[in-house]
């Protein structure tokens, strides 16, 4: 663990605020005070759940004192300097071993022993005492209302919050919930992996259990996820509450620029991300080129594996990690996103949408969206649905800047965070509720 009482220059570390010194800009009529608990960074540059969780917490530090515990690898840049100086209460812990899935010894190891410890084996490498014991020390001194613990990678540390502050409001967040997504890779892998699946669905289910019942609500961010979650642990209180986004003041081109492209955004290390790429590559792709020679696809994210170069072919691009993924959306013609595993919201989408792209997305793409079909998206769910979807839009211009203009419209009507921030805040007075009689 690392604390560092200059903050505000490091942005990292402990970095402590007196009680009366609150921004006067914030909300004065119920301001709360929130821990919020995360398994990385908050910032708005990340390459992950980082850069939603920063935005939230920006919203958040408006209206309420916060005090932020995260995780961070030696090789990862701190929490943003910005959002850590109007934080009352910063804290890392930092971890110099192997990133989470860094090594194939270690993911077997994860895998082979998670059905005697019962932790998942994308779990095992966040799973950290030294965490859990800095969470409830934090609660001790701070004195939050709330405890509000993001991704339930980090659920193991509800169960120490409830026996050492069983009168604190807890809360956590699942971004996608692990069971089914690894029951969705089961299903799309054979041999071993398929087995490494199975073992790793179960011991989510066991794994929740054990943790999920320490909170006071589960919150997950589609209708599909609560249900999942709520069949799993019925005891425990679920609601759904879906993602803002940062709208940006400009939109992107609409049309694309110079030759067209198609474009696919994400971090190839998520299997939902990396199964979409080799589905486009292999299948989805090459169909479209029957119709439209030489039209390219780029693959922009970081860790492509060596199976996704293996499929590339010259008219593929495989860029791995860029500094910004701003210039390859912004010229490419459009996003195809034929995800088919995993849960939760997906950020690239609701970036898209706002920065006004023409989108051709998965129905599971688009959960927890009620984006209209045909005017601000196109749904798609078979490979020849996407090829068809592509090729009539890469040959009408003027129907992709449409469809881009109305996708930035309706993002501004409902993607914005004052609604979610919202959804939270009437939670929060909820679980308080009971506990002020």
């Amino acid at each position: 663990m690392q604390s560092l009482a200059n903050a505000a220059a490091t942005g990292s570390g402990l970095r402590m605020q007196p009680p009366d010194s609150a921004d006067p800009g914030r909300a004065t009529a119920r301001s709360l005070r929130l821990m919020v608990v995360v398994p990385f960074p908050p910032r708005t540059d990340a390459m992950h759940g980082g850069r939603v969780v920063a935005q939230l917490l920006n919203r958040l530090v408006d209206r309420h004192r916060v005090a932020v515990l995260y995780m961070r690898h030696s090789n990862t840049p701190p929490i943003d300097p910005t959002l850590a100086a109007r934080c009352d209460v910063v804290e890392e812990v930092v971890r110099s071993d192997l990133r989470p899935g860094g090594s194939a010894w270690r993911r077997r190891l994860n895998v082979l022993s998670a059905p005697l410890s019962g932790v998942p084996s994308q779990v095992a490498p966040l799973f950290d005492r030294r965490f859990t014991r800095q969470c409830v020390r934090m609660a001790t001194s701070w004195k939050p209302d709330v405890v509000q613990v993001e991704h339930d990678h980090l659920a193991f540390c509800g169960p120490a919050l409830k026996r050492s502050h069983s009168g604190l409001a807890r809360v956590l967040s699942s971004h996608e919930p692990g069971a089914p997504a690894s029951e969705d890779q089961a299903a799309a892998t054979r041999g071993r992996q398929r087995l490494a699946h199975r073992i790793d669905a179960a011991s989510w289910k066991r794994y929740w259990s054990r943790t999920l019942g320490a909170f006071d609500a589960v919150v997950t961010l589609t209708g599909r996820d609560r249900m999942v979650m709520a069949a799993a642990v019925p005891q425990a209180r679920v609601v759904s509450i879906g993602l803002g986004i940062d709208i940006p003041r400009e939109p992107l081109s609409a049309a694309g620029r110079g030759e067209p492209y198609v474009a696919f955004v994400g971090g190839y290390q998520h299997p939902p991300n990396a199964d979409a790429a080799l589905r486009l590559a292999r299948s989805i792709m090459p169909a479209v080129r029957s119709r439209i020679p030489g039209l390219r696809l780029m693959l922009v994210g970081a860790h492509p594996g060596r199976e996704l170069f293996d499929a590339a072919t010259s008219e593929d691009t495989v860029t791995g990690a860029v500094p910004s993924v701003a210039p390859f959306v912004d010229s490419a013609a459009l996003l195809a996103l034929p995800i088919r595993l995993g849960g939760g919201m997906r950020v690239k989408l609701l970036e898209a949408l706002a920065a006004g792209k023409a989108v051709v997305a998965s129905p599971l793409a688009a959960s927890g969206l009620d984006v209209p079909d045909g005017e601000a998206i196109v749904l798609a769910q078979t490979d020849q649905e996407f090829v068809d979807a592509i090729v009539t839009l890469i040959g009408d211009e003027e129907a992709r800047i449409g469809l881009g203009r109305t996708a930035r419209e309706w993002a501004q009507r409902n993607l914005t965070w004052d609604a979610r921030v919202g959804e939270y805040e009437q939670l929060y007075e909820s679980l308080l509720a009971p506990r002020l009689r």
